[in-house]
This record gives C-alpha cells, structure tokens and sequence, in this order.
C-alpha cells in the first residue's frame, strides 16, 4: 500500500512527512535547485532552507494543487529568494553536469555527454525565466499546468517561453539541440 503524504499531514506526522518528500522528491528538487545556483555546495544548502521551510509550512497544505507542484513553488521562492541576496554575490558558480547515463558503446557515450553537457551550458546560460521553464518541462517532465502552478504564469506565458528558449538554445547550438523533446 503506497503511503500519500497528505496521510501524514492530516494525521499530524510531520517527520514522516518530510522523509517521503525527501525520499520521492528530493533527487528532483536538487537538480531544479542546482539549475538555479549552479553551485554543488549552494544546492546543499538551499536544499536544507527548502526543507526547513516544507517542515513550517507543511500544515498549511491544503491539497488546491498537487504536492509536487507545491513543492517545487517552494524550492523555486527559495532559489529565488537566494539570488536576490547579497550573499548570492559571493559565490561564483562552474558548470558541471552529468545529466544523461546511457549503456552505449563508449564512443557514443561520450558523444551524448559532450552534447548534453553543452545543452546544459546552453540553458544554464539563458535568462532564469527561460531556465526555470525548460528545467521543468524536460528534465522534471511537468506539464505545462504543473509549471504554470509552480511558477505562478499563466499556461500560455509558459508556452511562449518553452519556445523561445528553445529558440534561443537552438541559436546558441548552430540549429541543433532539443530534437529529441519535440
């Protein structure tokens, strides 16, 4: 039998709450949170104020949109909150990435991981608009709903801002990237 956590929340266990977010969630919400900072140990950190910030407001979850979407809200307020503060200005993010694993030959491997890496330096060098929309909708595959939720856009601002940065992606690339999202 799978454990909801609204079963948690409105039975009062908030440890066990967290546990199942972190257990069902949290893999996602580093890597959303890493596309913000592009920093490892500012992930880190921002993963646990996203925690701590679930922990105090788990009560007020009231089911109007799903746990995903209202959690990713709160991770992207978090990263947001963070890049607005002056600590923000301190660190200076690296690029690094390994988002896609395959079991192909070592020559194709490392052809896609070469690929993926510069569409990951392509979208991490697009506006945060443009970023957050992408992030969501091809690595954490949210709905175009999903994303207008957690966002706060409407469902047609984010349609735009699909295409445009893939535009823009496909721009950066020489007209190649995104083929295998259409």
């Amino acid at each position: 039998m799978e454990r909801r956590v609204e079963d948690f929340i409105f039975r009062g266990t908030d440890e066990e709450a967290i546990v199942y977010i972190i257990d069902y969630y949290g893999e996602g919400i580093k890597r959303l949170i890493f596309t913000y900072v592009k920093n490892y140990a500012q992930t880190d950190d921002l993963f646990q104020d996203f925690l701590l910030k679930v922990y105090q407001n788990i009560g007020q979850f009231q089911g109007k949109s799903s746990l995903k979407t209202w959690l990713y809200r709160i991770a992207i307020n978090t990263c947001k909150d963070y890049l607005r503060s002056p600590i923000n200005r301190i660190f200076s993010p690296g690029i690094k990435s390994d988002l896609i694993k395959t079991s192909q030959s070592a020559e194709t491997q490392v052809l896609k991981k070469e690929y993926y890496q510069q569409l990951a330096q392509c979208i991490f060098s697009l506006p945060i608009k443009y970023r957050e929309i992408l992030v969501l909708r091809f690595y954490q595959d949210f709905t175009i709903k999903e994303i207008s939720e957690a966002v706060g856009i409407p469902e047609s601002t984010v349609r735009t801002r699909i295409m445009r940065g893939k535009k823009k992606i496909q721009e950066q690339l020489g007209g190649d990237g995104f083929e295998e999202f259409e």
